[in-house]
Protein backbone atom coordinates (compact mmCIF):
# COMPACT_ATOMS: atom_id res chain seq x y z
CA UNK A 1 0.00 0.00 0.00
CA UNK A 2 0.54 3.65 -0.86
CA UNK A 3 2.13 5.86 1.77
CA UNK A 4 -0.74 8.30 2.59
CA UNK A 5 -0.19 11.25 4.76
CA UNK A 6 -3.67 12.46 4.17
CA UNK A 7 -6.41 12.64 6.89
CA UNK A 8 -9.22 11.92 4.09
CA UNK A 9 -7.71 8.47 4.28
CA UNK A 10 -8.15 7.69 7.61
CA UNK A 11 -10.91 4.75 6.64
CA UNK A 12 -9.06 3.32 4.17
CA UNK A 13 -6.00 3.41 6.32
CA UNK A 14 -7.93 1.98 9.06
CA UNK A 15 -9.77 -0.73 6.55
CA UNK A 16 -6.32 -1.82 5.26
CA UNK A 17 -4.45 -2.41 8.71
CA UNK A 18 -8.32 -4.50 10.04
CA UNK A 19 -7.29 -6.57 6.88
CA UNK A 20 -3.98 -7.46 7.14
CA UNK A 21 -4.34 -8.03 11.38
CA UNK A 22 -7.21 -10.25 10.33
CA UNK A 23 -4.78 -11.82 7.77
CA UNK A 24 -2.01 -12.46 10.26
CA UNK A 25 -4.60 -13.73 12.99
CA UNK A 26 -5.84 -16.21 10.30
CA UNK A 27 -2.45 -17.63 9.30
CA UNK A 28 -1.17 -17.92 13.43
CA UNK A 29 -4.21 -19.71 13.89
CA UNK A 30 -4.25 -21.99 10.59
CA UNK A 31 -0.22 -22.67 12.09
CA UNK A 32 -1.48 -24.20 14.85
CA UNK A 33 -4.37 -26.12 12.73
CA UNK A 34 -7.42 -24.01 13.77
CA UNK A 35 -9.50 -23.39 10.80
CA UNK A 36 -13.18 -23.36 12.39
CA UNK A 37 -12.23 -19.84 14.18
CA UNK A 38 -12.46 -16.05 12.75
CA UNK A 39 -11.05 -13.05 14.21
CA UNK A 40 -14.68 -11.54 14.60
CA UNK A 41 -15.08 -14.78 17.16
CA UNK A 42 -11.64 -13.75 19.24
CA UNK A 43 -13.62 -10.52 21.24
CA UNK A 44 -16.62 -13.16 22.28
CA UNK A 45 -13.93 -15.62 23.25
CA UNK A 46 -11.87 -12.73 25.10
CA UNK A 47 -15.24 -11.98 26.51
CA UNK A 48 -15.59 -15.05 28.05
CA UNK A 49 -11.97 -15.74 29.20
CA UNK A 50 -12.92 -12.81 31.48
CA UNK A 51 -16.08 -14.31 33.09
CA UNK A 52 -17.77 -17.33 31.61
CA UNK A 53 -20.90 -17.53 31.96
CA UNK A 54 -22.30 -14.30 30.75
CA UNK A 55 -25.59 -13.24 29.31
CA UNK A 56 -25.76 -12.64 25.53
CA UNK A 57 -26.90 -8.92 26.22
CA UNK A 58 -23.59 -8.24 28.87
CA UNK A 59 -21.81 -9.76 26.22
CA UNK A 60 -22.86 -7.86 22.99
CA UNK A 61 -22.66 -4.40 25.74
CA UNK A 62 -18.18 -6.32 26.80
CA UNK A 63 -17.42 -6.34 23.14
CA UNK A 64 -19.59 -3.36 21.65
CA UNK A 65 -21.30 -5.44 19.23
CA UNK A 66 -25.29 -5.64 18.40
CA UNK A 67 -27.22 -8.31 20.22
CA UNK A 68 -28.19 -9.77 16.63
CA UNK A 69 -24.48 -9.55 15.37
CA UNK A 70 -23.52 -11.45 19.19
CA UNK A 71 -26.03 -14.20 18.97
CA UNK A 72 -24.76 -14.91 15.01
CA UNK A 73 -21.03 -15.36 16.33
CA UNK A 74 -22.59 -17.13 19.25
CA UNK A 75 -24.60 -19.72 17.24
CA UNK A 76 -21.14 -20.54 15.27
CA UNK A 77 -18.83 -20.81 18.01
CA UNK A 78 -21.81 -23.21 19.42
CA UNK A 79 -21.54 -25.08 16.43
CA UNK A 80 -18.67 -25.60 16.20
CA UNK A 81 -17.72 -26.81 19.95
CA UNK A 82 -16.40 -23.53 21.29
CA UNK A 83 -19.24 -22.26 24.02
CA UNK A 84 -22.55 -23.14 24.67
CA UNK A 85 -25.69 -21.32 25.76
CA UNK A 86 -28.32 -22.65 28.55
CA UNK A 87 -31.45 -20.86 30.00
CA UNK A 88 -30.52 -18.10 32.93
CA UNK A 89 -32.28 -19.92 35.74
CA UNK A 90 -32.46 -16.36 37.68
CA UNK A 91 -34.20 -14.52 34.44
CA UNK A 92 -36.34 -17.02 32.26
CA UNK A 93 -35.98 -14.16 29.20
CA UNK A 94 -31.87 -14.55 29.14
CA UNK A 95 -29.61 -16.89 27.96
CA UNK A 96 -26.27 -17.85 29.49
CA UNK A 97 -23.35 -17.96 27.38
CA UNK A 98 -20.75 -21.18 28.82
CA UNK A 99 -17.10 -21.81 27.50
CA UNK A 100 -16.67 -25.56 26.76
CA UNK A 101 -13.85 -27.39 27.38
CA UNK A 102 -12.70 -26.76 23.74
CA UNK A 103 -13.15 -22.93 23.98
CA UNK A 104 -11.03 -22.98 27.30
CA UNK A 105 -8.22 -24.27 25.32
CA UNK A 106 -8.20 -21.54 23.14
CA UNK A 107 -6.92 -18.99 25.64
CA UNK A 108 -3.29 -20.13 25.30
CA UNK A 109 -3.81 -19.74 21.68
CA UNK A 110 -5.54 -16.47 21.86
CA UNK A 111 -2.50 -15.14 24.34
CA UNK A 112 0.14 -16.10 21.88
CA UNK A 113 -1.41 -14.71 18.76
CA UNK A 114 -2.21 -11.50 20.43
CA UNK A 115 1.50 -11.13 21.55
CA UNK A 116 2.53 -12.03 18.02
CA UNK A 117 0.17 -9.39 16.30
CA UNK A 118 0.88 -6.88 19.14
CA UNK A 119 4.40 -7.06 18.71
CA UNK A 120 4.38 -6.76 14.52
CA UNK A 121 1.61 -3.91 14.85
CA UNK A 122 4.25 -1.45 17.13
CA UNK A 123 7.41 -2.74 15.34
CA UNK A 124 9.37 0.16 15.41
CA UNK A 125 7.19 2.68 17.10
CA UNK A 126 8.30 4.08 20.86
CA UNK A 127 6.18 4.02 23.31
CA UNK A 128 4.91 7.59 23.31
CA UNK A 129 4.14 7.20 19.60
CA UNK A 130 1.66 4.04 20.56
CA UNK A 131 -0.08 6.00 23.60
CA UNK A 132 -0.29 8.99 21.55
CA UNK A 133 -1.95 6.80 18.05
CA UNK A 134 -4.16 4.80 21.05
CA UNK A 135 -5.45 8.20 22.16
CA UNK A 136 -6.40 9.74 18.84
CA UNK A 137 -7.92 6.27 17.51
CA UNK A 138 -10.08 6.68 20.66
CA UNK A 139 -11.25 10.08 20.39
CA UNK A 140 -11.84 9.66 16.31
CA UNK A 141 -14.22 6.48 17.57
CA UNK A 142 -15.87 8.41 20.11
CA UNK A 143 -16.71 11.53 17.70
CA UNK A 144 -17.96 8.79 15.61
CA UNK A 145 -20.04 7.46 18.65
CA UNK A 146 -21.40 10.83 19.02
CA UNK A 147 -23.29 11.15 15.93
Amino acid sequence: MKRQNNPGAIIAMVAAIREQANTLILSSLSERSITDILPAHGAVLNALFKQSPMQMNELAEHIGRKKNTVTGLITTLEDRGYCRREPDPQDARAQLVFLTEKGEAMRQVQDEVSVELLRKIWMGIDTQKQIECIECLETILQNLKDN
